[in-house]
């Protein structure tokens, strides 16, 4: 079921689910491993689909921390609320441009980490920079952006954003993928 309603998600939104398979365990786990869960009270997933990353990143958070998930795809976001019992996540139903608002509302002033799963080969230039200048302003300096994109054309506006921007390439992915991990 759960492909199924990728699948289809895909079909009818391919801008917006950007791939028509979930990710594979090994770009989860080159996510996760680079995150500083031991340092981590709040980190922001931008999304996060039907919870790849979501599930391990709460299985590693400490119990005060919290997991909040920008998903613009209300039929993920039902489903997400369905299948992840854990008061530490909270889902809105908006799009990565209203990240540093949204924190606002919630009490919290900066991110420690923001993960994104976000198709920025799908977005147009000035939308790119848009989500990036939010997931900027919402980042504690130190902290970190991780994301993954199938193609290997982002480090340089990263780089307008981020002191550090280092790029790893994860072949067993289908389709192989590139993780950028940038520090503020």
């Amino acid at each position: 079921m759960e492909k199924m309603l990728f699948f289809t998600s895909f079909l009818k939104y391919p801008k917006e689910t950007g791939s028509a398979i979930p990710s594979s365990k090994f770009l989860t786990r080159e996510i996760i491993k680079n995150i500083d869960f031991k340092n981590s009270y709040c980190i922001v997933e931008l999304g996060p689909g039907l919870g790849t990353f979501t599930k391990p990143i709460l299985r590693r958070s400490k119990l005060e921390a919290k997991l909040i998930c920008f998903e613009i795809n209300k039929k993920f976001c039902n489903y997400l609320d369905a299948k992840i019992n854990d008061n530490r996540l909270v889902l809105i139903n908006e799009g990565a441009e209203n990240i540093k608002r949204n924190l606002g509302r919630l009490g919290i002033k900066t991110a420690d980490c923001i993960v994104s799963g976000l198709p920025f080969r799908n977005f147009t230039d000035a939308k790119k920079r848009r989500i990036l200048m939010e997931v900027s302003k919402s980042l504690k300096k130190g902290g970190r952006f991780v994301l993954f994109q199938y193609t290997n054309g982002l480090a340089d506006m990263l780089g307008s954003y981020f002191q550090k921007v280092e790029r790893k390439f994860v072949p067993l992915n289908m389709p192989p993928s590139f993780v950028y991990i940038c520090e503020k």
